[in-house]
């Protein structure tokens, strides 16, 4: 079974996002395609939630279909 590490987590949920705007704008595969600026075979691989993006892929991507993506970036706590 693959590690979840923290970029693993969040490709993952910026996939869901993603696919739930492509779904929310009823777009088909193809227009999904074009608009992700994704070949047909990666949009058919992001639709099967397959982990092939990097992170930087996915926010670009997510931007042109109108998914805002904010980072938030904290220390770790400490306890003293």
């Amino acid at each position: 079974m693959a590690r979840r590490t923290p970029s693993t987590v969040l490709r993952a949920q910026l996939r869901k996002k993603i696919r739930d705007r492509i779904a929310q704008l009823e777009l088909q595969q193809s227009g999904a395609a074009a608009k992700l600026g994704f070949t047909a075979a990666q949009t058919s691989r992001l639709m099967d939630d397959q982990d092939i993006f990097t992170l930087d892929r996915l926010v670009d991507a997510a931007a042109r279909i109108g998914v805002a993506v904010r980072m938030n970036a904290t220390r770790p706590y400490r306890h003293t």
